[in-house]
């Protein structure tokens, strides 16, 4: 799944034409726009609004489930030119001083810039980074429901000190989403194959259920098989988790602990120290 978190109706128009996300909801106040792989929610301007949008919108994600998250909108710039798309590498809350580094691991053209969220439109534009007043609500939130490489922030230039914000009207917002898309599609493609990959390494191995049905687990037994399930993963991942030795055990505790001698005799041992000879 792939979430869109935009301030306007005006940014997400081009969006919701561009990847058909024709199913509308209304949730907790918020319009939401669904196809099957992506959702987009209106959070309207600020950064509090911002917040409570993507919390919402993350309540609505399967449980375990890897989600991509995007916000997509309008900014200042002191010198971008309007029209210019930006990939945002850092955010600061301008009221907290508080920052957050969405990281970088994508192979795109696209620009990055900091940014500085701000409580009210910035009219000067003193510092040389994009300005917005929803991104730090949001980043704050999303990244605590998906690891922080699959959280990005792309922003489109709307106003500098040559050109007002006094003068976007939704017309020209649209029009600036819309032109940057064939930006926003790639690095949409490669958050949905990291949110895949991350599924995939974080799905459970072959023949855990299979575990958990036979033999009764106790809650902390389960916690201590899901560990050793994560372990099985790492050391032996095409795998599927079970022993023949499983087949003699009578008791959750007695699979446990042969799973556990099995895999420290996979794990490697430590590694020996490296001392630089004296001189």
């Amino acid at each position: 799944m792939i979430n869109l978190v935009v301030a306007l109706p005006a940014e997400a128009r081009p969006l919701m034409a561009r990847y058909r996300l024709t199913d509308k909801t209304t949730l907790g106040g918020f319009r939401i726009y669904r196809n099957a792989g992506m959702s987009l929610i209106i959070s309207g301007p600020g950064k509090i609004a911002a917040a409570a949008a993507t919390a919402l919108l993350a309540g609505c994600n399967a449980a375990g489930e890897q989600a991509a998250w995007l916000n997509i909108g309008i900014a200042g710039h002191a010198t971008h030119a309007t029209g210019e798309s930006l990939l945002v590498h850092r955010i600061t809350d301008h009221a907290t001083g508080k920052s957050w580094y969405p990281p970088q691991l994508f192979d795109l053209a696209t620009t990055t810039a900091s940014l500085l969220t701000v409580d009210r439109p910035e009219e000067s534009y003193p510092q040389e980074v994009a300005y917005d007043m929803e991104a730090s609500g949001y980043y704050a939130v999303a990244a605590r429901f998906s690891s922080t490489e699959l959280v990005q922030c792309f922003k489109v230039v709307s106003d500098n000190r040559e050109h007002s914000s006094a003068a976007i009207t939704a017309e020209s917002c649209a029009q600036l989403v819309t032109q940057s898309l064939d930006e926003i599609d790639p690095l949409l493609d490669a958050l949905s194959a990291l949110a895949r990959d991350q599924d995939r390494w974080h799905a459970a191995p072959a023949g855990l259920e299979q575990l958990a049905r036979q033999w009764h687990f106790t809650v902390s037994q389960q916690h201590q098989l899901a560990e050793l399930a994560r372990r099985w993963k790492v050391l032996v991942p095409d795998q599927p988790l079970w022993l023949n030795a499983f087949d003699n055990s009578k008791k959750a505790a007695e699979v446990l602990q042969c799973l556990q001698q099995h895999l420290d005799a996979l794990a490697p041992g430590p590694l020996q120290a490296i001392h630089e000879p004296r001189v």
